[in-house]
């Protein structure tokens, strides 16, 4: 059982981390695609004010299971971009999240 548990184990971590290896978003819940369409329009104003809203969204929304702790971690790494003073990264990666679900 060690062996195989190993291997479960790594892909796990292999399917977390490929939305920061360049393989794109899973799909994601209807909430947080509706707040990375915020994200993306806060960024681009580069609001910061704003930016606080939606990290308050962000937190009510995780609470209420509107969105996943992925999801969560996800948003909440675009905010920290932000936050960081990259709003062009931040606002390309919430974007990028809402293309990955075109196709869905």
């Amino acid at each position: 059982m060690g062996q195989r548990w190993f291997k479960l184990q790594v892909v796990f971590v292999v399917m977390a981390l490929l939305p920061l290896t360049g393989c794109g978003y899973p799909e994601v819940s209807p909430q947080t695609y509706e707040i990375s369409k915020a994200l993306y329009s806060v960024c681009n104003q580069k609001s910061e004010e704003r930016l606080v809203v939606v990290q308050e969204l962000i937190e009510g929304s995780l609470e209420n299971k509107e969105i996943s702790e992925n999801e969560a971690d996800w948003l909440n790494g675009i905010i920290k971009q932000a936050q960081e003073g990259n709003w062009k990264s931040a606002m390309q990666e919430s974007r990028r999240l809402m293309e990955d679900q075109a196709d869905r």
